[in-house]
């Protein structure tokens, strides 16, 4: 009994360290050097561990997208901690939903940098991923009294934040909102607030 608990530990710790090892790989190398070979490297595993536990690169970069590693909002934890909400509260909650993943992406160079692959190359996999995380948070968290289509308003606002946060690695300002500073940053969170608050002045 105590032989597999150390041993159900020892799997968990190295499937992280690989996980942690894709975001190492594509911060440092680019998503064209996604590989078993270099992320075994990176990882200090051998690569057939990659094969065992992820069963291929999809596997792995799937599994990357539903962990923390990729955005704190998909952990397993983040959607344990969302509490069973009164409908007046879920505004409240979608917004620091949208303002943590902004953060997060602001933060993850290789969090942009596979989203930028991912739209550059049209593989749907990594967004199936990402669309089964996100309806089962929002499923959580409850439609908002407000608006009549919650998944739309989220959808519409992810993409916005999408794209500013790619938009930040090429160019300082995006009108008169400088994407290279907190000051700015803190005008798009104001925005979203307002939006999912249907705030109307």
């Amino acid at each position: 009994m105590k032989v597999d608990k150390i041993k159900k530990r020892d799997r968990e710790r190295t499937k992280g360290k690989i996980l942690k090892a894709v975001g190492e790989v594509i911060e440092q190398h680019g998503t064209e050097k996604v590989g078993v070979n270099l992320i075994a490297r990176t990882a200090g595993v051998n690569k057939v561990l990659i094969y065992r536990y992820f069963n291929s690169v999809d596997g792995l970069m799937e599994e990357y997208v539903k962990s923390g590693e990729y955005t704190s909002t998909y952990e397993a934890e983040y959607f344990e901690s969302i509490p069973n909400l009164l409908p007046e509260e879920r505004g409240k909650a979608l917004t620091s939903l949208m303002h943590t993943f902004m953060n997060d992406l602001r933060d993850r160079k290789s969090t942009r940098d596979l989203l930028r692959w991912e739209i550059g190359t049209g593989k749907s996999m990594l967004s199936d991923a990402r669309n089964q995380v996100a309806k089962k948070i929002l499923e959580k968290i409850g439609d908002l009294p407000n608006y009549n289509d919650t998944s739309a308003l989220i959808a519409f606002l992810s993409a916005g934040v999408y794209f500013l946060a790619i938009s930040a690695d090429y160019r300082e300002k995006m009108l008169d909102v400088d994407l290279h500073s907190d000051e700015g940053w803190k005008r798009i969170e104001h925005i979203i607030e307002r939006i999912i608050m249907d705030v109307k002045s």
